[in-house]
């Protein structure tokens, strides 16, 4: 949700970062629990699931096992896919990061940055 926040075009940092195009993907639990934030009591929730579903539109969705909590998930992707994630999660960085996992996340107040290396 935080490009919508940050007034981010998540598409050119990506590409500004990694210097050529990427299929950018989203991960179909992903989807799953930002449907589920739609159902949730605060209205500030509600309208960022709402955005980021709608940035989500935008890009592929990638089926995903079922049985996995979305970083789970995400892991078992990237490091199945070799793919760079892009998170601002700090716990799943972390978990990336310890599995040679190239991370791009938020670096100050609109700037996203490349943690690792791109095989």
């Amino acid at each position: 949700m935080l490009p919508l926040e940050k007034k981010l075009n998540i598409t050119f940092e990506i590409e500004r970062l990694v210097q050529k195009k990427l299929e950018i993907v989203v991960p179909q639990v992903v989807l799953d629990e930002l449907k589920k934030l739609l159902n949730n009591e605060k209205q500030s929730t509600i309208l960022k699931a709402k955005l980021a579903l709608d940035l989500a539109s935008k890009f592929s969705v990638l089926e995903s096992e079922t049985g996995y909590f979305a970083d789970e998930e995400i892991l078992r992707i990237a490091v199945e896919k070799d793919a760079i994630v892009a998170t601002n999660d700090s716990e799943l960085r972390m978990k990336l990061r310890a599995r040679g996992i190239a991370v791009i996340s938020l670096r100050g107040k609109n700037k996203l940055s490349l943690f690792g290396d791109i095989k």
